[in-house]
């Protein structure tokens, strides 16, 4: 397969962009070569606030470099997937 036909692989978490099990899963994914890795996650461990939104402060998405993978932290809390969606759109992964 080669690297234009590679299908894409979201990984996200609660546990933060830094979680060692996040790092090990993108790490193993991206060294098979037969997919294009995309990742979001929070900036630091948001466990149990899933339903937690910002809404005084702006929301951040920082490119992150976790080798081999299209990477962003994001700050504060909001529904991760809006971003999820705007990066593939951007990425061109999604139409």
């Amino acid at each position: 397969m080669d690297g234009t036909n590679r299908p894409t692989i979201m990984v996200t978490n609660d546990d933060g962009i830094h979680a060692p099990g996040l790092q090990a899963l993108v790490r193993i994914l991206v060294s098979t070569g037969l997919y294009h890795v995309c990742v979001c996650a929070p900036d630091s461990d948001n466990s149990a606030a899933s339903h937690s939104a910002t809404v005084r402060r702006a929301v951040s998405a920082m490119p992150t470099e976790i080798s081999g993978a299209t990477a962003f932290a994001i700050s504060g809390q909001f529904h991760i997937i809006f971003f999820i969606i705007y990066m593939l759109v951007e990425t061109k992964l999604i139409s």
